[in-house]
């Protein structure tokens, strides 16, 4: 009895999660999902989308073969500007389809986008996140690819001199929930005001913007989606499972961790509030951090939310061979058929 695992298990299964997904027709489903926004944004404490003026800035514009890549950046708080990679298909002549593309854990931006940790062109092999905005860039979508805060060039000072897999995300975390705010509530602040952003530019369709995220970046995507609807398709890689099974099972980034949370929801509870929009789930059956049984009981879940409202249809899944890496082999097709 000197070890607290048995007390850890019991506390879990004594905890009632108030606002767990049990509605029986449309009308209880959409004050279950009221209600449940309005907790979790109290949670996550996002800051309000004021009216911090963003004054974006090009940084860089260079022409590739098949699409043009921006440097870009701009504000989201009078002390705090973005650095993001805006991909453009050349030859555009309309307002297009637009993804927010989301990286998870690793050197930042540039590993989606086909760049070294230097920002030159071309590494010799593909992360995880197999430079999967260029992938959609080519298929004819505008990319925007955010330096999620705490990763790359937006680590603090203290770690910029180290390693650039090296991340910044204890301290930021830590610092912000002593302040009552989360890491990912900042994040998911940031990535709103990315969505102000592509409002500026001529080359979006406003009316058709997605996100897709791998691994934290798919927390990014999940949480930011369940609570803006703006965004219209959502595809989560490498992320979709349960808190309990996940995030509360091994060590992960103190970044995934929210304040009482399980006192309301699971993490399939969460990702449901994005119905009855189109929602991709991809889960690779090897993945050690996002376990497959975990996963497809979290999609079992999610799907009776869909089902419940008759929007079953707008729910996909893949269940890839693959470890905690990016797929795509599905979603980009089923991300088409909606944008």
């Amino acid at each position: 009895m000197w070890s607290p695992d048995e007390y850890l298990e019991q506390a879990y299964r004594n905890t009632t999660q108030r606002l767990s997904f049990n509605a029986n027709n449309r009308r209880e489903w959409s004050e279950w999902r009221d209600t449940l926004k309005r907790k979790f944004s109290d949670i996550l404490a996002v800051p309000p989308n004021d009216l911090t003026e963003l004054n974006p800035k090009i940084l860089e514009h260079n022409e590739l073969e098949d699409y043009i890549r921006e440097r870009v950046e701009y504000s989201v708080d009078i002390n705090l500007r973005v650095l993001a990679y805006l991909l453009i298909p050349k030859n555009q002549t309309k307002p297009l389809p637009t993804i927010i593309a989301c990286h998870g854990h690793g050197y930042g931006s540039k590993e989606l986008v086909g760049l070294q940790p230097n920002g030159k062109e071309k590494r010799l092999d593909h992360s995880y996140h197999k430079d999967f905005a260029i992938d959609l860039v080519k298929r004819g979508y505008v990319v925007l690819v955010p330096e999620v805060i705490g990763f790359g060039d937006r680590r603090l000072k203290d770690d910029l001199e180290k390693e650039v897999t090296e991340n910044s995300c204890f301290r930021l975390a830590t610092y912000l929930l002593m302040l009552g705010k989360t890491l990912a509530g900042q994040r998911v602040h940031e990535f709103q005001k990315g969505i102000d952003f592509l409002h500026t530019r001529q080359e979006v369709d406003a009316s058709r913007i997605g996100c897709m995220g791998f691994s934290g970046g798919g927390q990014i995507c999940a949480f930011a989606a369940a609570i803006d609807e703006r965004i219209k398709a959502v595809v989560i890689s490498g992320y979709t499972n349960t808190f309990k099974s996940s995030i509360l099972s091994m060590r992960h980034c103190i970044d995934n961790y929210l304040p009482g949370i399980l006192q309301y929801a699971e993490m399939p509870d969460i990702i449901g509030l994005i119905a009855p929009r189109p929602l991709f789930i991809e889960s690779g059956k090897d993945d050690l951090l996002f376990p497959i049984e975990a996963a497809e009981l979290a999609y079992s879940k999610i799907n009776n939310i869909y089902q419940s409202i008759g929007k079953s249809g707008n729910l996909g899944w893949d269940s890839f061979f693959g470890e905690h890496e990016v797929n795509g082999l599905v979603s980009y097709d089923w991300l088409d058929s909606y944008l």
